[in-house]
Order: structure tokens, then sequence, then C-alpha cells
């Protein structure tokens, strides 16, 4: 008998979150099933419970595979930026512009849908998983500050909050005005509202 490879394993992992995403957000997560979501994954409903042996758990695996990708994205942006202003503007792009998964914008909505509904289990790990996010923006903009890129008097955790929830907002909004909403020249409008937090005169004399 042939030997299962841990890469088809991952492979299989894969196959059945981003099945099981798609489901929740187009049937939500009390309406998909595990059997619909085998169909989707292409599997059997033997196969997909050798991998996840409930909805809970597949579930939670989808937010956790969801929030590891969405970390990692923003080290790798950060870690490639010309300085923690540019970083902060390519994340915000990516998030902003360039992530254009209808389904997992939706996904992302039903499971913080059932964090409010679940608030001592998945609403735990939500909570903490956009505190962590907000930590790292909160870093970033500190960083920014000390490179004389952001006004050192800004509350940084105030603008990371400000940086956030404005991002949850025009998420939501793309999914209302899916064709209609000039994301691009929005996102620019809002670069330079960022840009002009720099240093006030005052203080940049001081430096010089």
């Amino acid at each position: 008998m042939a030997r299962v490879t841990q890469q088809h394993v991952d492979a299989r992992r894969d196959a059945i979150l981003r099945s099981a995403a798609r489901l929740f957000a187009r049937k939500g997560i009390s309406g998909a099933t595990m059997q619909e979501i085998a169909n989707e994954a292409d599997l059997s409903a033997g196969a997909i419970y050798r991998y996840y042996s409930s909805k809970e758990e597949l579930l939670r695996a989808v937010f956790e595979d969801a929030t590891t990708r969405n970390e990692q994205l923003f080290q790798d942006i950060a870690e490639k930026a010309t300085s923690p202003l540019d970083a902060l503007a390519q994340i915000g792009r990516w998030v902003w512009v360039e992530q254009d998964d209808r389904d997992d914008l939706v996904c992302q909505i039903q499971m913080a849908l059932k964090a409010a509904q679940d608030p001592e289990d998945l609403g735990v790990d939500l909570t903490q998983t956009r505190e962590a996010m907000r930590g790292m923006l909160e870093a970033l903009i500190r960083q920014a500050q000390n490179a004389g890129e952001i006004d050192r008097g800004i509350d940084a955790r105030h603008l990371a909050v400000i940086l956030q929830t404005t991002t949850m907002g025009v998420q939501m909004m793309k999914l209302d005005h899916p064709t209609g909403l000039d994301v691009e020249s929005i996102f620019e409008l809002f670069v330079q509202m960022v840009g002009g937090l720099g240093p006030q005169t005052g203080e940049n004399e001081r430096r010089g």
C-alpha cells in the first residue's frame, strides 16, 4: 500500500479549509454541512472526518488558518517595505484594494457573527486575534514615529484603532458596493491623510 506523504496530507487539509471557507460564506456556518464541504473539496464524507471530527473543529481550523495567513502577510510586507510608513501603506493597499476574494470577506464576517454568539469560545480567540493585529499596527506606527514619519505626539494605540476600524468598514462597503465603489481613489486619499500626520514644523526644526 502506497505511503501517504505529508505533502498529500497538507494538500488535503488545505483543500478542505478552502472549501469550508467558501461554503461558510455562501450558506452560512449553520447552513453548510460537512457533506457539502466534502463535495466541494471533492472528497467523501468519511475522508473529511479523518481530518476534522466535527464542523466546530473545522470552523476553528478555518479561523486559525486565516489568522496565520494574515499575520504572515503582514510580516512579509513589513520586512520588504522601504520604511515603516511605506509598510503601513502597502498593507493598507493589499487589504483595501488588492484583496478581492468576496467569499473570504463574507466568511470572515460569518466567523465574527459566530464569535459574537459564542463570546466565551470563538469570541475570545477573535478578540485576541484583533488585539494582536492592532498591536502589530501600533508597533509599525511607533517605528514610523521614531523615523520621523509620524508625529510623536499622536497616540499610536489610538491611531492603530482608527486604521483597523476604517479598514473593517471599507471591507463591508466593498461587499455592499462591489462595482460602484472607487476603492483605489478612497485609499489614495486615506494615504494622504495618514501622510499628513508627520511631525509639526517646530519638531522638524528641533530635529534639524
